[in-house]
């Protein structure tokens, strides 16, 4: 039994030492360039089923520019549309004016109750049960 115990914390020792000498950063590594990778860069080709050149006019070129841009004439819109929106507004209304006091802060009161004069029921199927899944 003594024999057994010797040879396995030597066989743990070893490799306990092994696994020690490994992570050690003296160790003889190769250099390596990131430049020596090689890529393999592959082309997609797009099958349409048919021949594009048979439908292009003839001695077309994609990168003739056909069409000169700045000689386009854009027309300006001189249409106003003559809204008095401030015919709409109360009399000193500013849009941009800080409320002056509490009393100029609007605030919904939670017992403001809205009744709609609506009952949804009559529009439901009978036994209709919105929580059943």
């Amino acid at each position: 039994m003594n024999k057994k115990n010797l040879a396995l914390a030597i066989i743990m020792g070893l490799s306990f030492a092994k696994g020690v000498f490994a992570a050690d950063p003296e160790t003889e590594r190769e250099k390596f360039d990131i430049n020596s990778i090689s890529y393999i860069q592959e082309e997609d080709k797009i099958e349409l089923g048919f021949d594009v050149a048979d439908y292009l006019p003839e001695g077309f070129d994609p990168y003739k520019q056909y069409v000169d841009l700045n000689s386009i004439e854009f027309i300006e819109d001189t249409d106003v549309l003559n809204l008095d929106i401030a015919a709409n507004l109360p009399e000193g209304f500013d849009a941009y004016a800080n409320p002056k006091g509490i009393e100029g802060i609007n605030y919904i009161d939670e017992n403001d109750t809205i009744v709609l004069d609506f009952n949804a029921k009559e529009y439901l199927p009978t036994g209709f049960n919105a929580y059943i899944k």
